[in-house]
């Protein structure tokens, strides 16, 4: 049966903490949780995939396992505490997500195995879900390729003491330590919110609309699995946004991204460099 309404957004942030540890293409994911004082804890994760098939490789996201083991322990403790609420009982045991044609079905088990509590995601509704293995394979494509250039570009840069950015002209000023100021063509790429962990593309930023950010996310589209790049702006890590502006900054033909961070403010702009000098 289908979940109530009031847990669909509980069961979302579940599902893509599950695919930031899981690897990519996984059928089933068994989580064994024990009880940790007030809460419950993720004490085990098993991993199915399909067949014989090895596992494919995670791009880097800088996800902190632990830390995202943690969020995934919270949600599954009030996701537990809410059904209790509702009468659903169960004892802290064997959680299962598994997939198959295109859905994504949750269950408490009880220690026999048997069925305790069942929801499923439907397809429509992981389309739309921050992390997907779409999401996750395009990062991936475009990962090799912002390595080099980020490497060729920190070199360049050298030590960064600060800098200013002109939006009618498009171009930022680094100053660097022992050299000269560097001129660049930049495109914003996005903010992140240190205080409150979000990332705005800056195609949505009233401040910029980037036309040209817009066109590599096309929000329109709306592309299914590709919603980090199609939705204005949502809480995360920065090293999730900071892989998701490399595939962007790709996808630009730029020469690499420049993090600034701005001063007396908890906000750092990320600029997709250009590879020529203004």
């Amino acid at each position: 049966m289908a979940s109530p309404d009031s847990l669909h957004p509980l069961l979302y942030a579940l599902q893509d903490s599950v695919m930031l540890l899981a690897p990519v293409g996984w059928t089933t994911v068994r989580l064994t949780l024990v009880p940790h004082g007030r809460m419950l804890r993720l004490a085990e994760t098993e991993v199915k995939g399909d067949g014989a098939k090895e596992p494919e490789r995670m791009p880097d996201l800088g996800v902190d396992v632990q830390a995202e083991a943690f969020r995934l322990s919270e949600g599954l403790t009030e996701l537990v505490e809410r059904l209790r609420e509702k009468g659903k009982d169960w004892a802290p045991g064997l959680v299962e997500v598994s997939r198959a044609g295109g859905a994504c079905d949750w269950k408490l088990l009880r220690a026999d195995g048997s069925v305790a509590w069942f929801t499923r995601l439907e397809p429509k509704e992981l389309d739309g879900l921050l992390v997907s293995d779409a999401l996750l394979r395009a990062v991936r494509g475009s990962e090799r390729a912002f390595q080099a250039l980020q490497a060729s570009l920190e070199a360049r840069l050298g030590r960064v003491e600060g800098f200013s950015y002109s939006a009618s002209s498009g171009t930022v000023r680094i100053e660097r330590e022992g050299q000269a100021p560097l001129h660049v063509f930049a495109e914003l790429v996005g903010r992140y919110d240190v205080e409150h962990f979000s990332w705005l593309w800056s195609w949505a930023d009233r401040a910029s609309k980037s036309a040209r950010v817009r066109r590599v996310c096309a929000p329109e589209a709306q592309t299914p699995g590709l919603a980090a790049f199609w939705r204005d702006g949502f809480h995360c890590d920065e090293a999730f946004a900071f892989a998701l502006a490399g595939h962007v900054t790709v996808s630009l033909g730029a020469s690499g991204l420049f993090r600034a961070e701005v001063p007396d403010a908890k906000e750092v702009l990320l600029f997709a460099l250009e590879p020529r000098a203004s």
